[in-house]
Parts: structure tokens; sequence; C-alpha cells
């Protein structure tokens, strides 16, 4: 996973977090996401939620926007 974040660092994509949600052991983190060769579009409200337990990151969950990552945060 670092390899790849790493490689896409290098190609010139950029992740910049917009929003954090909390509820209990899991974070929601809107991104949004650019690239030079996207000619200027960027990808917004990009949501990941992270679950810890003890300390780490033991699941990473895509969602599709606001709404799909409360939902996640919810269940």
């Amino acid at each position: 996973m670092v390899d790849l974040l790493d490689q896409h660092r290098r190609e010139g994509t950029r992740f910049e977090p917009t929003e954090l949600i909390e509820e209990g052991m899991r974070i929601a983190v809107a991104l949004t996401v650019s690239n030079p060769s996207w000619h200027g579009e960027a990808a917004t409200d990009v949501f990941k939620v992270f679950s810890f337990e003890d300390n780490h990151v033991v699941l990473l969950q895509d969602c599709t926007g606001r709404e799909d990552a409360r939902a996640y945060l919810a269940s």
C-alpha cells in the first residue's frame, strides 16, 4: 500500500482531506483527489472510512459519498 501511494505521489496525484466525520471507533475522511494528467478536473467528495481497534486500522471502506459514509458509520 505504501509503495502504491508513493507511486501515485511520483505521478502527481494529490489527496487533500476536506472533511472528517467521527463516530465511535470509525472516522470518515472526505478527500479531493487531483492529478495533472486529468487537465484540471478533480474528484471531489471521495470518502474513505477507517475502522480502528486497539489503535490500529483494521478496515478501510470506500464510500460513494457523504450519505454512504454516514450510513456505514452508523452500521
